[in-house]
């Protein structure tokens, strides 16, 4: 079988599933969640390929937590990561979110979290679950620029303050997504 090229390959799949974000993502996503020991946790909104959600859970794991992840869909993800997801003891909810902020809130319990809002409607999550989450934890919202908006942000973020915000705003990078972490 002919090897398709680095670019192609390894830019866009991860354990066989069709990545929705680029690595670059994946290292800010590292970096923070090693400068920010105090998280304790980690809820994702739009589950998608499940790509993402491999990595995020196993930050979960190395807290001794496990992912809490929801979609309104099944997409690919559910052949492809089902084994990892329940190795590394994914929950994974077939849901809209907004029916499940108790679940949510039981989740963190006050506890330090790394939430990340990728479901249809960022500026919502965001604006909704920012206010749950206590000090110390982080909210990203991707599709940054785009799907959700710097204006939309600067109401809803108050109490917050940018993390590598440099890298965020500098369409270079092509993270697509802000970070936050909450004073």
């Amino acid at each position: 079988m002919a090897h398709k090229g680095f670019k192609t390959t390894w830019y866009n799949f991860f354990l066989g599933v069709r990545m929705q974000h680029g690595w670059w993502l994946y290292s800010v996503i590292d970096d923070i969640m090693h400068q920010n020991p105090q998280l304790e946790t980690v809820v994702e909104i739009g589950t998608g390929g499940g790509a993402l959600s491999v990595v995020l859970a196993l930050h979960a794991v190395q807290r001794d937590s496990h992912l809490l992840t929801f979609d309104i869909q099944t997409r690919g993800h559910k052949s492809k990561v089902d084994k990892v997801f329940e190795k590394l003891g994914v929950d994974f909810v077939e849901e809209d979110v907004f029916n499940n902020i108790e679940r949510i809130q039981k989740h963190i319990e006050g506890k330090p979290t790394f939430l990340f809002c990728d479901g249809g409607n960022k500026y919502e999550e965001f604006k909704t679950f920012a206010p749950l989450l206590p000090a110390g934890s982080i909210i990203a919202a991707h599709d940054y620029g785009d799907e959700i908006l710097p204006e939309q942000m600067a109401g809803i973020t108050e109490g917050y303050e940018p993390v590598f915000e440099e890298l965020w705003l500098d369409k270079k990078y092509e993270l697509y997504t802000c970070f936050y972490k909450k004073l």
